[in-house]
C-alpha cells in the first residue's frame, strides 16, 4: 500500500505533485492547489480564494482549446501568483523588471505574476501555446522549439480569441494590407514574410501588456483554409504561399460595387479621415473654450434709476 501511495503521489498529472513542481522552482513562495478540469493542473499563491479560482479557470478554459488543437500540455503545470510577490521570481526577471509570464516549454511549465489583473487571461492564452509548440517540435524533430515568428503568431492567434478582438482585427487588416500592398497577385514567394527565422529561447518571458497583435488574423486564415494539419508544416515555402493567398483573400473583402476595389477602399478612407478631422476639430474647439478669458459679470449699477 506505501508504494500505491508514493506512486499515486509522483504521478505527472496529479495537484500534489504538480504543487511540489511550483514549490521546487520557487521554494519561497507557499502554493495552493486550484483544481481544474483540464490537462494541466493549477497551483496559486498570496490569491484569495475567489481570485484563484477565477484564474484556475482562465487556465482551464484556455489549456482544453489549446490541447484540442495543438496537444501537448498533458502533465502540465501552471504556477500563478500575485503581484506581491513577484520578487521571488527576480532570478528570472530582467533587471529593474518585475516576472509577468514566464514559460518553460520542455518543463511544461507557465509561472505567470498577475502585475496587471485585466491581462492575466490574455498572459495565458498567449503563454500556453508555446508549450504546446515547443513539445510539437520535440514530435516534428525539429531542435530549439517551433520556428519564429511563425509560433508567436500562432499564440496571437490564441490571444485574440481570448480577447474577442478577431472582428476588429479583420476590418483593420483589410484596409492597411491594401495601403500596403494593393496589388497582392502580384507578388512571389520571394515577398512573402520570413516566418522560419529562428526560435525562442526556453524559457521564454514576457509582458502580456506588450505582445498583442493583430496577425493571429493570419492564423486564423490558414487553419480555416488548410486545416490545422498544416500547423505540423513549418517551412517557408508552405506559410509563405499561404501568406499570399491570404493577402489575395483580405483585398477581396473589400467592398467593390460597380466600381471596383480601389473605389471601395477609397470610401472606408475617407470615411476614416473624415472621422478623424471631426474628432481634431471638436478638440481644438474645446481647447479654445478652455483657453478663452471668463466674461466678467455685469456692473449691476448701470442699470441703477438712481444713475440714470
Amino acid at each position: 500500500m506505501a508504494f500505491i501511495a508514493v506512486f499515486i503521489v509522483l504521478l505527472p498529472g496529479t495537484a500534489l505533485a504538480d504543487q511540489a513542481r511550483c514549490a521546487e522552482r520557487f521554494p519561497d513562495v507557499d502554493w495552493v492547489d486550484s483544481p481544474i478540469d483540464a490537462p494541466i493542473t493549477v497551483a496559486t499563491a498570496g490569491m484569495t480564494p475567489e481570485m484563484a479560482a477565477r484564474f484556475a479557470a482562465d487556465v482551464e478554459r484556455n489549456a482544453n482549446l489549446v490541447q484540442s488543437e495543438l496537444g501537448g500540455l498533458d502533465g502540465g503545470v501552471a504556477c500563478l501568483a500575485v503581484a506581491e510577490l513577484a520578487p521571488a521570481f527576480s532570478a528570472y526577471a530582467a533587471p529593474g523588471q518585475r516576472l509577468h509570464v514566464g514559460v518553460f516549454g520542455e518543463d511544461k511549465m507557465l509561472v505567470l505574476a498577475a502585475v496587471e489583473i485585466r491581462t492575466v487571461d490574455d498572459a495565458i492564452a498567449f503563454g500556453l501555446p508555446h508549450i504546446a509548440l515547443w513539445q510539437l517540435a520535440a514530435d516534428l524533430g525539429i531542435e530549439g522549439g517551433y520556428p519564429e515568428p511563425l509560433g508567436s503568431t500562432i499564440a496571437h492567434w490564441y490571444m485574440a480569441r481570448a480577447a474577442g478582438l478577431m472582428e476588429q482585427y479583420r476590418n483593420e487588416l483589410v484596409v492597411a494590407m491594401f495601403l500596403d500592398d494593393p496589388n497582392p497577385e502580384l507578388r512571389t514567394a520571394d515577398d512573402a514574410t520570413e516566418w522560419v527565422v529562428d526560435t525562442k529561447p526556453d524559457p521564454y518571458f514576457f509582458d502580456p501588456q506588450f505582445v498583442a497583435s493583430n496577425m493571429g488574423l493570419f492564423i486564423d486564415h490558414a487553419i480555416e483554409t488548410e486545416g490545422l494539419a498544416i500547423l505540423r508544416d513549418p517551412t517557408q515555402e508552405t506559410w509563405a504561399g499561404v501568406e499570399n493567398r491570404w493577402r489575395i483573400a483580405l483585398r477581396e473583402e473589400l467592398p467593390q460595387g460597380s466600381f471596383g476595389a480601389e473605389w471601395g477602399v477609397a470610401l472606408v478612407v475617407t470615411f476614416l479621415l473624415l472621422t478623424v478631422l471631426l474628432a481634431w476639430g471638436k478638440r481644438r474647439q474645446k481647447k479654445r473654450e478652455a483657453q478663452r478669458r471668463p466674461t466678467p459679470p455685469a456692473d449691476e449699477t448701470l442699470f441703477d434709476s438712481k444713475h440714470a
